[in-house]
């Protein structure tokens, strides 16, 4: 049987922003706005050193691993690729499937609502606000990363979580396209 699938937003999700401050508020952002050749993205292939795993993260990840297929979909682009790479084998011990940005003419939502619809998880998990709310009509669920900064989002299907492992007692019923108690190991269907 195939294991139904998730996806997973990289930063604020599995490792933490520089820091440990997530900035940006998701509000005021269009989905028709052009992409940005900007500082970050020159910077793409170190502004990623140093960083951590979020707190459960790796613990969440390995956790819902075991059950679901589960696949990083980051804006970070091509450019940091080995390091992220690098990152994924020092702190989690492997490499997940990993789809990153190819370009920065294409928005860090843009990319991830195209690359989510044709990869067709049960559930994404997600910090950015804007994302989430893009994201929760091409998905049946959205878990949302508690941050201050999105604290202003409540929207049907979008469920806020401490960690990544808290979902799995939600990814459970109809709503989630056939994934059964028996499937996460609670029980009989």
């Amino acid at each position: 049987m195939e294991k139904p699938r998730l996806t997973f937003d990289l930063d604020g999700v599995l490792c933490r922003p520089p820091l440990g401050i997530n900035p940006g508020t998701g509000k005021h952002k269009r989905r028709d706005a052009p992409g940005k050749r900007g500082l970050l993205w020159m910077t793409e292939s170190w502004r990623y050193h140093g960083r951590r795993p979020m707190p459960g993260a790796v613990e969440g990840f390995r956790l819902l691993s075991a059950r679901f297929d589960c696949v990083v979909v980051t804006a970070r682009g091509y450019p940091a690729e080995r390091l992220t790479r690098a990152w994924f084998a020092r702190h989690f011990g492997f490499v997940p499937e990993l789809h990153m940005r190819p370009s920065w003419e294409e928005t860090s939502a843009r990319f991830k609502a195209r690359k989510i619809a044709e990869l067709r998880p049960v559930a994404h998990f997600e910090d950015d606000p804007f994302t989430a709310q893009w994201v929760v009509e091409l998905v049946p669920r959205v878990f949302l990363i508690d941050w201050k900064r999105n604290r202003w989002l409540e929207a049907e299907r979008i469920r806020r979580v401490a960690t990544i492992a808290e979902a799995r007692q939600y990814l459970d019923g109809p709503a989630n396209s056939g994934v059964s108690r028996a499937w996460l190991g609670e029980g009989e269907e």
